[in-house]
C-alpha cells in the first residue's frame, strides 16, 4: 500500500482491505504499519502492538507464542505490527532489518498487508516494493492526484518496477462530498494499458484521526474495498 504523500487516504484503504482480507480467510492475516515516522494504521485499526517491528528485528523469536507478543490483535481477529510502539517517533528503518522482523513471521501468516509511509524513493520503500507480490497505489482523488499518480507510475516504469506496474491497482480516494473533479476522465487517464483504477467515493467514517469501524461504512464503501483486495489476488497470480 503506497502513496506518493501523506493524507492521501492510504492507510484507510490499508485498514479496509485487510480487513476485507480477514472475513474471507480462515488462516492468520497481518497488516504492517511500515511507516518508521508516526504510522497512522495502529489508530485506523483501534489497536496497539506492545512492541515494535525493531524490537522484533533484534529479538528473532523462535516460535508463535514468542512471536505474538510482538503484535496486537484487533476485535475482528486481525494481526498488527508496527514500526514503533507507545506513539514514539522511531529513526529510520532500513530494509534488512524490515525483511528480518517480518521474514520471520512469514511461516505464521498467509498474507501481510504493508501500509509504507509516504514517497516512494527510500532504501525500505525500494525493498518492499521488490519483493511485494502485488501494489495498491493510493491517490487523493483531485486533478493534483491523478497528475501526480501519473507521474508516480512513470516513475515506477523507469525506475526497475515495470513488473510491479503489471500488478498495480490504483485507488483514487474521494475526500470531500462534492469533488470537484471529472473522476471518470482521471480514471480514464490512469487506466491506459488496461490498468486497475477505482474511485473510492466519500465516506464519513473514514473520517482522519479515528479509529474505523467496519460496520458503520457504506456498502458502496466495502464494495470497493473487496473489488480492490480481490485485484491485489488477482494481478499477484497472474
Amino acid at each position: 500500500m503506497t502513496s506518493i504523500r501523506g493524507g492521501a487516504g492510504k492507510s484507510s484503504m490499508a485498514t479496509l482491505v485487510a480487513d476485507i482480507i480477514r472475513q474471507h480467510r480462515q488462516d492468520r492475516v497481518l497488516a504492517i504499519d511500515a511507516d518508521p515516522g508516526l504510522g497512522s494504521l495502529p489508530l485506523r485499526l483501534g489497536a496497539a502492538p506492545p512492541r515494535s517491528l525493531r524490537e522484533l528485528a533484534t529479538a528473532r523469536p523462535s516460535s508463535w507464542d514468542e512471536a505474538s507478543s510482538y503484535l496486537a490483535r484487533t476485535p475482528r481477529g486481525l494481526w498488527l505490527l508496527s514500526c514503533n510502539s507507545g506513539g514514539q517517533v522511531g529513526s529510520e528503518l532500513d530494509y534488512p532489518a524490515f525483511q528480518s522482523a517480518t521474514g520471520g513471521l512469514s511461516r505464521y501468516f498467509s498474507v501481510s498487508v504493508i501500509d509504507c509511509g509516504a514517497g516512494l524513493i527510500t532504501g525500505l520503500h525500494r525493498g518492499i516494493l521488490s519483493s511485494a507480490h502485488a501494489q495498491i497505489f493510493v491517490a487523493p482523488a483531485t486533478a493534483d492526484g491523478a497528475l501526480s499518480t501519473r507521474a508516480a507510475l512513470r516513475w515506477f516504469a523507469e525506475n526497475g518496477f515495470v513488473s510491479l506496474l503489471s500488478r498495480t491497482t490504483v485507488v483514487l480516494a474521494t475526500q470531500t462530498p462534492n469533488p470537484d473533479t471529472d473522476l471518470e476522465r482521471a480514471r480514464h487517464l490512469l487506466a491506459a494499458g488496461g490498468r486497475s483504477v477505482e474511485v473510492m467515493p466519500y465516506d464519513r467514517h473514514l473520517a482522519p484521526g479515528i479509529t474505523i469501524s467496519a460496520d458503520r461504512i457504506s456498502a458502496t464503501t466495502r464494495a470497493v474495498a473487496t473489488r480492490v483486495a480481490a485485484q491485489a489476488f488477482v494481478s499477484s497470480t497472474s
